[in-house]
């Protein structure tokens, strides 16, 4: 069954990427001769976080019960970090962009719908940029928030969540969660750059922020 998932998820990647021009042109600025590669691998994660497999949790795993910020980028199988924390106790909630609008047609709102029952799962909050105060309040209640932070950059919008950081006077802590053979591994309190650095192709170099603002999203 993973087999045919993974097939088809290997196939839409790659005819969407031929059919982009721009994100094709926008990739191969970025990582040049290993694009095809890049994709094969994004893929892939994809279809490993489709399949909502178990994680191995290492690293700095006693995280503060009253409340924290994880933070990362778009690279190796990162939806799965909620769910696997929620699964050892933790209150998570993360924060998302909603990709619908007033005007938006059917499959983007079937999207945004399968992806809010997706990232939902087992109790994860759902929040979106707009939610200031609640974001806010379920951090000092105790509550751990999830959030990436990259857009045209790595940090792009790093600043912004340190400053909720000390607004909520809670730590600002980086994971980074990756396939290794068919075991998916969260790692807490990692170096972010080391593990792209490491692991390039499993990092989504054709991904752009779809604002030129700093908002807080994922």
């Amino acid at each position: 069954m993973y087999f045919f998932l993974e097939l088809c998820v290997l196939t839409i990647t790659f005819v969407l990427y031929w059919c982009h021009r721009g994100r094709r042109q926008h990739l191969k600025q970025r990582i040049g001769s290993q694009a095809l590669t890049n994709i094969y691998e994004v893929a892939r994660n994809v279809s490993f976080m489709l399949s909502k497999k178990d994680l191995i949790v290492r690293g700095d795993t006693a995280l503060p019960h009253s409340g924290c910020i994880l933070y990362s980028i778009h690279f190796g199988i990162w939806e799965l970090m909620p769910y696997a924390l929620r699964k050892m106790g933790y209150n998570l909630g993360i924060i998302v962009n909603k990709y619908s609008g007033d005007k938006s047609g059917l499959i983007t709102r079937l999207l945004d719908l399968f992806l809010f029952n997706f990232r939902s799962r087992g109790g994860v909050r759902i929040f979106y940029k707009d939610d200031t105060m609640r974001i806010i309040n379920f951090v000092r209640s105790g509550g751990l928030l999830g959030v990436l932070v990259d857009g045209d950059m790595f940090y792009s919008k790093f600043e912004k969540i340190k400053k909720l950081g000390r607004l909520c006077h809670v730590p600002v802590i980086p994971f980074a969660a990756y396939r290794s053979g068919k075991t998916g591994i969260l790692t807490i309190g990692c170096s972010i750059d080391a593990v792209v650095e490491t692991r390039p192709l499993d990092y989504l170099w054709f991904y752009r922020s779809r604002t030129t603002n700093n908002s807080i999203r994922t």
